[in-house]
C-alpha cells in the first residue's frame, strides 16, 4: 500500500514520525500542558533531534527503500554527499540565501545603536555555529523535502505548483513546535504565523531552484536551508538585537523567490526526466 502511494505515504510518515516523537515535549507543561511534567533543556534538545530524524529523514529512507530498493537507497546516500555542482549554486546556497534572510535585520530602524561589529571572536562564533546549525534541521529535513518529495511532486505538477505545495506541507509539519515555549520562532501575534508561512513557502521556491539547478544535490539543499536558519542567528549576533519578528527574513527570501521565478520563467530550473518511482 505504501509503495503504491509513495508521496502520500511519505508525508504521512514524516508528520507522524516527528509529531509522535515530539509529543512528550509539545504535550508537556511547556506545551499544551496535558502531561504533568516540564522537560529540562537537554531533554528538549534530544527529543527535537529524534523527532527530526524520525520525520522527513526516516520517511524518505523508508519510502526510497520500498519504491527503489537497495540501489535507490545507495543513490539516496550519494545525493547527500553529491558535491559536484557549478560554483554559482554554491554562491546561491552559501551567500545569496543567508544574505536575503538576514539583511532585513541589519536595516530595521533602531539597529544602528545596537550594532556590535564583527571582530575575530564574532566571526569565529558565526563560523562554528554554522556547522552546529547543520544538525538543527537541514541535514534531517532536506533528504525528505527536496531529496524525496520534490522530484515526485514535479513529475505530477508544474515546478512552481510543486514548490508551493511542498512549502505549505513543510510549514504545516512544524505545527506542534508552535505549541512549545522553547522553540525560538516569533509567535507574539497572528501576523507572525503569516510571516512564517511566507518564509517557508518562499524558501521552498528558492530551494527548488537550487535543487534542480544542482541536479538533485541534497548537499546543496542542506547548505541552502542552513543559510536561512543561520542568518537569523548571525543577524542577532552582529547587531546584538533579538530577531523578534519573522517578517524581515520572510520579505528577503520572498524577494529571492521572485528572482528565481523571473529568471527561470517559473520552471525553477526543472528539466523533464523519467518518472520517479
Amino acid at each position: 500500500m505504501l509503495a503504491r502511494h509513495p508521496l502520500t505515504a511519505f508525508f504521512v510518515l514524516a508528520y507522524l514520525g516527528s509529531w509522535v516523537t515530539w509529543s512528550p515535549w509539545w504535550l508537556s507543561r511547556s506545551g499544551l500542558g496535558l502531561l504533568p511534567f516540564e522537560l529540562p533543556f537537554a531533554a528538549v534538545a534530544g527529543i527535537n533531534q529524534l523527532g527530526l530524524f524520525a520525520g522527513p529523514f526516516a520517511a524518505a529512507l523508508v519510502m526510497t527503500g520500498l519504491t527503489e530498493g537497495r540501489e535507490g537507497v545507495r543513490r539516496f546516500w550519494r545525493r547527500i554527499v553529491q558535491w559536484r555542482a557549478h560554483p554559482g549554486w554554491y554562491a546561491l546556497a552559501l551567500i545569496c540565501i543567508p544574505f536575503a534572510a538576514g539583511i532585513g535585520y541589519l536595516v530595521v530602524p533602531g539597529v544602528d545603536g545596537a550594532f556590535g561589529g564583527a571582530d575575530a571572536s564574532v566571526l569565529g562564533l558565526l563560523a562554528g555555529t554554522y556547522l552546529v546549525y547543520l544538525l538543527g534541521g537541514p541535514f534531517q529535513e532536506e533528504p525528505g523535502w527536496r531529496g524525496f518529495a520534490l522530484p515526485r511532486l514535479q513529475h505530477r505538477l508544474h515546478p512552481m505548483a510543486a514548490a508551493l505545495v511542498l512549502g505549505v506541507l513543510h510549514c504545516g509539519w512544524h505545527a506542534p513546535l508552535f505549541l512549545t515555549d522553547e522553540w525560538d520562532t516569533a509567535r507574539q501575534d497572528a501576523g507572525q504565523y503569516l510571516a512564517y508561512l511566507l518564509l517557508i513557502v518562499s524558501m521552498s521556491v528558492v530551494m527548488s531552484w537550487l535543487a534542480n539547478g544542482s541536479r538533485g544535490s541534497t548537499l546543496l539543499a542542506i547548505l541552502g536551508h542552513n543559510g536561512i536558519n543561520w542568518a537569523l542567528f548571525g543577524a542577532e549576533t552582529v547587531t546584538g538585537a533579538e530577531a523578534a519578528s519573522t517578517w524581515p527574513a520572510a520579505a528577503g527570501v520572498a524577494g529571492l523567490a521572485i528572482v528565481a521565478v523571473v529568471a527561470t520563467r517559473g520552471r525553477l530550473g526543472h528539466r523533464a526526466s523519467p518518472p520517479a518511482s
